[in-house]
């Protein structure tokens, strides 16, 4: 997961990368692009980014959510552990995070948590002191919400969520996306924070081509997160084959 200073990004991460900078004006970003195409680095690369200036400026490990991910699957949620792992370790556990599903033991042992000081293990330390980044699924975040052994979590967060991330947006159609629509409503209520005060990024398989498909993705983000469309950027990723020698 090494990403060495001359390996130059692809052009719909750097334009990912220079939209998400602007922290005064937070904007938003819908990237949609084919399987295996670097969609992740998109936002997790701003993402540890600002948490890592964050760190560079106090000492202390930073406490409450920032950053709050949402995948579909569990299986897409721990496929997250060894990037985040791999990039947050060595900052010595000042930047840490949480795999937030029902698989998450109530607590572990001490000597475990030394180990692995960069992520939360159990529930017990994420209500106790809530990481920067939570990656977590639809139903948890409800279960969160309405849970009073989670409140913690939240009190410790209010005003400080900055980043809500939705992966796999072309999944959220119909029901699935006025639900998710209205959970974030809910969310942003909860962590005190309003919706033009917060980067929203969706991620998406290359779903169609023209103007048409642009403004309605941008649209589809813009009413999934409140905010006006003019804070919403669409970000294409296209493959470049190379041509075949005659």
């Amino acid at each position: 997961y090494r990403f060495p200073a001359q390996r130059k990004p692809f052009r719909h991460q750097y334009a990912a990368w220079r939209t998400l900078a602007d922290h005064e004006n937070p904007q938003s970003v819908l990237v949609t692009s084919g399987t295996g195409s670097g969609k992740t680095e998109c936002f997790l690369f701003p993402i540890l980014s600002d948490l890592t200036r964050q760190v560079e400026a106090q000492e202390g490990a930073l406490e409450g959510v920032q950053a709050l991910m949402l995948y579909p699957l569990n299986a897409l949620i721990e496929s997250q552990k060894l990037r985040l792992s791999a990039w947050t370790r060595p900052l010595n556990g000042k930047v840490r995070y949480a795999l937030y599903n029902g698989d998450m033991e109530k607590s572990v042992p001490a000597s475990q948590k030394q180990a692995e000081r960069e992520r939360v293990l159990d529930r017990e330390t994420l209500r106790q002191s809530p990481p920067p980044v939570l990656v977590t699924n639809i139903t948890m975040l409800e279960y969160m919400l309405a849970r009073i052994e989670d409140q913690p979590i939240i009190e410790k967060s209010k005003g400080k969520l900055k980043w809500i991330v939705l992966d796999e947006a072309h999944s959220l159609v119909g029901a699935a996306a006025a639900e998710i629509a209205l959970l974030l409503r809910r969310v942003l209520l909860a962590f005190d924070v309003r919706p033009e005060e917060v980067h929203f990024v969706a991620t998406s398989a290359t779903i169609g081509e023209g103007p048409d498909i642009l403004e309605r993705l941008k649209a589809f983000l813009a009413e999934i997160g409140g905010i006006p469309d003019a804070q919403v950027h669409v970000i294409e990723g296209d493959r470049q084959l190379p041509g075949r020698p005659s």
